[in-house]
């Protein structure tokens, strides 16, 4: 896997990361646990070390999957890019709300 070095970490990172916004379940379809815990197993396995998550991924899910992959032993090796900013008030309501033009 080829990396780079991103100033100020630690680390160097893969240049492909593993996106996980699916395996956070909600409106996406949902992920069983533990084949989603076994693909970010795999991901580093082959290199990657680049995990994109969000709270918005299931309203946190895919955070706490990310977690319990990680607390395998991969913590130390592991690039989290995340967002923030969801209202998570808001958020619960976000398929009801009417649509502006």
């Amino acid at each position: 896997m080829e990396t780079i070095k991103i100033p100020g970490l630690l680390v160097n990172t893969s240049r492909i990361g593993l996106g996980t916004w699916a395996i956070g379940g909600w409106m996406w379809g949902g992920s069983e646990e533990s084949e989603a815990i076994s693909t970010i197993h795999a991901a580093f396995d082959n290199g990657i070390n680049l995990i994109d998550t969000a709270p918005v991924y299931g309203f946190g899910c895919s955070e706490e999957l990310v977690g319990k992959a990680l607390a395998d032993g991969w913590r130390g090796s592991a690039i989290i890019a995340t967002k923030v900013g969801l209202d998570w008030e808001a958020a619960r309501f976000c398929a009801t709300l009417p649509q502006h033009d």
